[in-house]
């Protein structure tokens, strides 16, 4: 089974994924993580093209991911990583590479998967589609209070502009901009808590 969703940064998919597929035993597949790790490989210097991408399966069933052979799940998390990842999404090839180890994953496992284009392009076909969204304003400080975590040296204000920008970017773009899909059911996250909007879903998935 396959359950997608997509959303704007920082609605709160990926922490709603992780819980989702923990309380169904699900690989939870961060999308966005695929798309870091090709942007960290552009950053490095390297043909993001030819870099060995591997996805592996932590036993909490979070995504780790791996560049060349070297665990970059942290790192793909930079101020750095994020403001450059939407430039490099917007490379059909890349697009292509996405969606080609999203689908070697979903051969070996039931999936909740995340990103940008899930419900419309790679997984069209999902069993369930949901699209997670929040205001401007809550993304952005989620961002920010991220960043202020991991000792990033950044204020509210920048965060905000660049999660303006980054909106922009994503459903701009010509190829496979984020939309929501017409089957895909809407949850609104804006203050509220991950365990309240995973209870709503599982209403749905499990009815």
């Amino acid at each position: 089974m396959v359950i997608a969703m997509d959303g704007p940064v920082a609605s709160g998919k990926g922490t709603i994924s992780k819980l989702l597929a923990k309380k169904l035993n699900y690989l939870c597949l961060d999308t966005g993580a695929i798309y870091r790790t090709i942007a960290l490989a552009d950053l490095r210097g390297k043909n993001y093209l030819q870099a060995q991408v591997e996805i592996k399966c932590s036993p909490d069933k979070r995504t780790l991911v791996y560049l060349d052979g070297e665990d970059v799940t942290t790192e793909i998390r930079s101020v750095e990583v994020s403001n450059h990842v939407a430039e490099v999404a917007v490379n059909p090839a890349v697009q292509d590479r996405v969606h080609e180890i999203q689908h070697q994953t979903a051969g070996n496992f039931d999936l909740v998967v995340e990103g940008r284009e899930t419900t419309s392009v790679a997984f069209p076909n999902a069993n369930y589609k949901f699209y997670i969204n929040a205001t401007l304003e809550e993304r952005a400080n989620r961002r920010y209070m991220d960043y202020v975590r991991r000792g990033e040296n950044i204020t509210l204000t920048e965060v905000l502009l660049a999660t303006k920008e980054r909106d922009r970017l994503d459903m701009e773009r010509s190829i496979a901009p984020l939309v929501k899909v017409p089957d895909a059911i809407e949850i609104n996250t804006t203050g509220r808590v991950a365990d309240e909007v995973v209870d709503e879903m599982l209403a749905i998935i499990l009815k």
